[in-house]
């Protein structure tokens, strides 16, 4: 597909921009090139510290169409590799485990945790073949508090110019401290981008999330873009005795905001005073996406945080089901003869013209 018959015109300013065009939103072609020219040039979440913390431990994850292995070797080093035996591409791993060595599932080719080719089977007498130009091709692995992140661009720039501010944002919150309480997978019969605009502005709280709008100030929620990802801050509400019963969260005196973070392209980090949920969106095909939601607590075994637990996760669910409907039902409209482009909001939309700016930036 050439890219000259898919540019259209682009405004950096919100208030003259349209929209993405709606065939965007529906083209196979489109999201195979999305994969190339995004996702495998960023920051992708893969999983937790605690999934690798003794040596031999390792786990296997998706960037896109790309296996992954997240091992850590014998001398305490995190790595990442490609899950691509280098002889016939089969399979180096599989699942999640603590192994010595890894051994491709094919022919038994066996490699090192620090990627080193170490056994070939059967394999002498071949011309030329130099087993240590042979190892597991490395990929990009960094850390931000307890979370693994991957980047199959050996160019690409680290992780904190991805993340910028947010590790002294959320300091308070002691992310490296928490724990994964809970995962919860939701497929949705949309694009991908159709669940990150939706997620990218508050615009729509009062229309479809009667739960959110109980907790926030919607006067004073405000959306701030920064290089590569927004925030969205929604005051919290004090809570009386009056409405306690139909609340969930209240300010705390260190936080006294909800916090919606997007991280380009497709992590959400949703923080409360008192948990963190992540999201990540995986696109399974131009109509159907992957939202992974985790939870993570302090304390999670104490009676009273259990309940909290219960409490955030029910809410969060029920906010996901309403944006799940509206989700859906976008995608059908992107589908229609009658719509192409829309404009933008310029008071409430300024976080869904930043996510199409960025992606026009990688995609062209």
């Amino acid at each position: 597909m050439e890219m000259k018959h898919l540019n259209f015109e682009f405004d950096e300013r919100v208030e003259c921009a349209e929209t993405l065009p709606a065939r965007f939103y529906n083209d196979t072609a489109i999201l195979e090139l999305e994969k190339r020219k995004i996702f495998y040039r960023t920051w992708q979440l893969v999983g937790r510290l605690e999934q690798v913390r003794e040596p031999g431990s390792y786990f296997t994850a998706g960037v896109a169409d790309e296996s992954v292995i997240i091992a850590r070797d014998r001398a305490g080093a995190l790595r990442a590799f490609s899950n691509v035996c280098r002889h016939r591409a089969g399979p180096v791993a599989q699942g999640a485990g603590c192994r010595s060595a890894f051994q491709c599932g094919y022919h038994g080719w066996t490699y090192a945790l620090d990627g080193r080719l170490i056994g070939t089977p059967e394999f002498d007498g071949v011309a030329g073949f130099n087993k240590d130009e042979m190892g597991l091709i490395p990929i990009k692995v960094e850390t931000w508090e307890q979370f693994i992140f991957v980047n199959l661009d050996r160019g690409s720039p680290p992780l904190t110019s991805f993340l910028e501010d947010i590790p002294a944002l959320t300091h308070h919150n002691r992310i490296a401290e928490m724990a994964w309480v809970e995962r919860r997978d939701y497929v949705i019969a949309c694009n991908w981008k159709v669940y990150v605009d939706n997620y990218a502005e508050g615009y729509h709280i009062p229309i479809i999330h009667p739960s959110l709008m109980r907790e926030i100030d919607y006067a004073r929620y405000r959306t701030v873009t920064h290089r590569y990802y927004s925030l969205q801050s929604g005051p919290l509400k004090p809570r009386s005795s009056s409405d306690a019963a139909g609340r969930r969260y209240a300010p705390s005196a260190e936080q006294a905001e909800a916090w919606y973070i997007w991280v380009f392209p497709n992590l959400m980090l949703n923080i409360y005073p008192d948990n963190l949920s992540t999201n990540l969106i995986v696109p399974l095909s131009e109509d159907r996406t992957l939202t992974i939601f985790e939870w993570f607590f302090h304390d999670p075994q104490s009676e009273p945080v259990e309940e909290n637990i219960r409490q955030s996760v029910e809410f969060s669910d029920a906010v996901q089901q309403e944006d799940i409907a509206i989700c859906e039902a976008v995608q059908r409209g992107l589908r229609s003869t009658f719509y192409d482009r829309g404009r933008y909001s310029v008071k409430r939309e300024n976080g869904v013209h930043h996510f199409h700016s960025l992606w026009r930036e990688f995609f062209f």
